[in-house]
């Protein structure tokens, strides 16, 4: 209970107990209307006060509500965002984690069945994913789950900074899809574009001997 509300609890009180005496007074001379005007005046003057402190704190709660509902949402915002951020942070890490793994394991197989053929992982944000080189040709490879039309545009526009980069610009620009996955509009928009598209070691390596006999 708030502090005006507590207020006019006690004036109630207060004038209640002053107007008994008074109305006490005019019953005994039998002046029974005027007891019930005074009694009734002074319910209606104590309570009247009582009403506005009521109306006054029932607004002052509703406006405290108010900002702690605005608080309660922003707060409700600020985890949100935070809890976007962290998801994205493990997502990136773990596509971090799964791009290592996949050049680890280019560069594994490579050594093993194709040690003419070095890959280097490309150390820059902008660029391929990965350099191949060996036997005169040099490439470019992009390597993706599911290769989108924008992964082709991506590795087009990094070919240069290869050239600035590396010293020669790339011989082959390679999509590598390490899940197998090619979709259809991808693979025709990358043909279009001159960027080659392949579902595994096998036939990366098969494109780079390609490349390496028409030189």
């Amino acid at each position: 209970m708030s502090v005006d509300v507590e207020e006019a609890m006690s004036g109630v009180r207060r004038a209640l107990k002053e107007a008994r005496e008074t109305i006490a007074m005019m019953v005994e001379r039998g002046d029974y209307g005027a007891a019930i005007e005074a009694l009734t005046a002074a319910v209606d003057k104590a309570f009247s006060r009582l009403g506005e402190a009521l109306v006054g704190s029932v607004r002052e709660l509703g406006e405290n509500i108010d900002r702690l509902t605005t608080d309660i949402e922003a707060l409700r915002k600020s985890l949100e965002l935070e809890a976007h951020m962290r998801r994205s942070e493990v997502g990136g890490l773990r596509g971090e984690i799964v791009e290592f793994r996949v050049m680890r394991g280019l560069a594994d197989w490579f050594e093993e069945h194709a040690p003419e053929y070095k890959v280097h992982s490309w150390p820059m944000r902008r660029g391929p994913d990965i350099i191949i080189e060996g036997r005169g040709v040099l490439a470019a490879v992009e390597a993706t789950v599911r290769p989108k039309v924008e992964d082709v545009d991506q590795l087009i526009a990094g070919a240069g900074i290869v050239k600035l980069e590396w010293g020669r610009k790339p011989d082959l620009l390679v999509i590598y899809s390490y899940s197998g996955e090619m979709p259809e509009d991808v693979a025709e928009y990358a043909a279009e574009r001159g960027v080659r598209v392949v579902r595994g070691p096998r036939e990366l390596k098969s494109l780079l001997d390609e490349a390496a006999s028409s030189r």
